[in-house]
């Protein structure tokens, strides 16, 4: 009976670690697909605002026939390394969400270093990220004569995204190193566990007092004794 309930447990425990393990995939997954969109947004080319000797937008990719482009004379090699640091940030970033996905499937449940891959992934890219801006305001404070620069929206939103997907591999490293552990314990955990101690409780008490019972009626007619009758003699 102990070991069909050690059994019933451990498989209890299993499934309920195993559903909570993809629910915080689930919300990595979210925030990585959150940081793509933001990070997109470079598309647009205007990431920041000069005014002085060179007025107008600068950005990792300028469309100068949507907007007014600064006119800075050649593209210097901090806006190329931004550009390449950047594309392989994307790059990495539609890699990791359709992994991500596809890790949801039956036959990539049984990975067991899958977190861990998602983890460096996501670090990877919000470094990259934080590498290619750093980059591009690095060049921009360069400009000389100094102008005045003023970051847009999308610049905001590019750092906005290197945090959520750092915050996207945190996540997948303690889902790795198993946050849904025995030491978490949910109050729906303790409720379901209490139950079924209950249970099993209860199916021990009625199994021995069926023992008890039977060997009850087996002892009875072993306890009744025949006496012969005695014979006087006078």
């Amino acid at each position: 009976m102990d070991t069909y309930s050690k059994l019933g447990l451990s498989g209890l425990n299993y499934s309920w670690e195993e559903e909570r393990k993809f629910i915080l995939r689930s919300w990595s997954l979210v925030f990585s697909a959150l940081a793509t969109l933001m990070l997109l947004s470079v598309m647009d080319g205007r990431m920041a605002y000069v005014q002085g000797p060179y007025t107008g937008y600068v950005g990792i990719w300028s469309d100068c026939s949507k907007h007014k482009c600064a006119s800075l004379g050649q593209v210097t090699v901090l806006i190329h390394m931004s550009m390449g640091f950047m594309m392989l940030a994307l790059g990495l970033c539609l890699i990791l969400i359709l992994i991500m996905g596809l890790s949801f499937r039956p036959v990539f449940r049984r990975l067991n270093k899958t977190d861990l891959v998602f983890s460096f992934l996501s670090f990877s890219i919000g470094l990259l990220i934080v590498l290619s801006l750093t980059l591009f305001v690095v060049n921009c404070e360069m400009l000389r004569p100094r102008p005045q620069i003023s970051y847009l929206v999308t610049t905001h939103l590019c750092w906005s995204s290197s945090a959520l997907m750092l915050w996207a591999g945190v996540l997948n490293y303690l889902n790795h190193m198993g946050m849904w552990s025995t030491k978490t314990i949910s109050l729906e955990w303790q409720v379901c566990y209490r139950r079924w101690t209950l249970r099993q409780s209860s199916l021990r008490s009625g199994s021995k007092q069926s023992e008890a019972d039977s060997s009850h009626t087996m002892d009875r007619p072993s306890s009744l004794t025949f006496r012969e009758p005695t014979v006087k003699t006078f």
